[in-house]
């Protein structure tokens, strides 16, 4: 009898906490509501948003209150970008013999080179147009359709893009974006100087690399070979143009229809350009695998590892070259999982990192080796 009193008592114990649960979670689910309809819709992100009841069970209907008025916006906002980059960008063109006819002066189709965006106000241009040159037979071209001679050509090796000094004072200079404001699906839009056209496209993938080999998974200190993919295709005539983000800064420069060479590969050097030195980036001189990007892969050679870089030898056989930093301390299977204690993730590599130092800057590197962490500092 008194075990059948006890049961009772849990049995009712049981339907009360069920009751108060139900009763929670309705209250719950209303002050959601109420925080949803009267807070969230009053924030910039929601104020476009209406929410519709409930067309089921469970689910809630999302639609944009005011369609037109988002897409007036985003035109509103390319209007400011395009005007931004007529005033950002310079257009290259054959050089013409003065002549005492006007319309031999004037340019044509044909005399089109390419274009190069505003660096500095002193008259610094880039380009990724390698055929712009400064043995005077080409010329720059401002919005104010002022003419100025192109004075020095300084080639990025890594990069392929050019450094331009013309003859120019007082220049509208560009805004350029850090590694961390460039990402995948961003909206950018290029420009086309000559056609006074503005085109835009999405980032399909911030840091792409072709592979059709074995031996395309070897990266290198040494080689900045990634680029930006886009979505779609600029038109022809969108070649070297900057590539804007919608707060009006640069992320990259046009090098194809479909791709771009990020400007965080330039930033680290625009300072050795602009006192005349020569061009040197940071480098430890090892071949490396991005061990994010690749499959395959045994437990035994990741060593437990999702990221990090797995120095390997290139198509030569060479995994740390024989005027490294590292020659003698670090060899093939070594895996470098952090620079100055900021690790490497899928979304920075070993190189991406190592750009944000100097050269002879001391930094402390942690690798692995047989599942044993170590750590050495280097001079870069």
């Amino acid at each position: 009898m008194e075990k059948e009193i006890k049961n009772k008592k849990k049995r009712s114990g049981f339907v009360v906490f069920l009751i108060i649960a139900v009763m929670m979670g309705f209250l719950a689910g209303i002050s959601g509501e109420f925080f949803t309809r009267y807070y969230l819709s009053n924030l910039a992100f929601f104020r476009d948003l209406y929410f519709t009841e409930r067309t089921g069970w469970g689910q809630q209907e999302i639609i944009i209150q005011d369609p037109r008025k988002v897409v007036v916006e985003q035109d509103l906002r390319a209007e400011q970008l395009k005007t931004q980059l007529q005033t950002n960008t310079v257009a290259i063109y054959k050089k013409k013999l003065i002549s005492d006819s006007a319309l031999n002066n004037v340019f044509l189709p044909t005399d089109y080179v390419g274009q190069a965006f505003i660096l500095t106000s002193d008259g610094w241009l880039i380009s990724s147009n390698e055929s712009i040159t400064a043995a005077g037979s080409q010329v720059a071209v401002g919005y104010n359709k002022k003419i100025h001679e192109i004075e020095k050509v300084i080639k990025d090796s890594f990069t392929g893009l050019v450094f331009i000094k013309i003859t120019a004072q007082n220049l509208s200079a560009a805004k350029l974006a850090t590694f961390e404001k460039i990402r995948d699906g961003q909206f950018v839009y290029a420009y086309n100087s000559y056609s006074n056209q503005l085109s835009s496209a999405n980032i399909a993938e911030k840091r792409h690399k072709e592979i059709k080999t074995k031996f395309d998974f070897i990266s290198s200190t040494r080689n900045l070979d990634k680029q930006i993919l886009l979505t779609t295709d600029f038109a022809k005539g969108f070649e070297n143009s900057p590539l804007l983000n919608l707060e009006g800064e640069i992320v990259a420069v046009l090098s194809a229809q479909d791709r771009a060479v990020p400007i965080y590969y330039i930033s680290p050097i625009i300072s050795q350009v602009l006192r005349g030195d020569e061009i040197k980036r940071p480098d430890l001189g090892i071949n490396y695998i991005d061990l994010t990007r690749v499959y395959g892969l045994s437990e035994k050679e990741r060593q437990g590892l999702e990221a990090g870089a797995l120095i390997s030898p290139d198509a030569k056989g060479v995994a740390v070259k024989a005027d490294s930093p590292l020659a003698g301390k670090l060899r093939t299977g070594d895996i470098i999982i952090s620079l100055e204690n900021q690790k490497i993730t899928r979304h920075k590599d070993l190189t991406d990192i190592l750009l944000e130092y100097k050269i002879g800057q001391i930094i402390t590197l942690k690798y692995l080796r047989d599942n044993q962490e170590n750590e050495l500092d280097v001079v870069l």
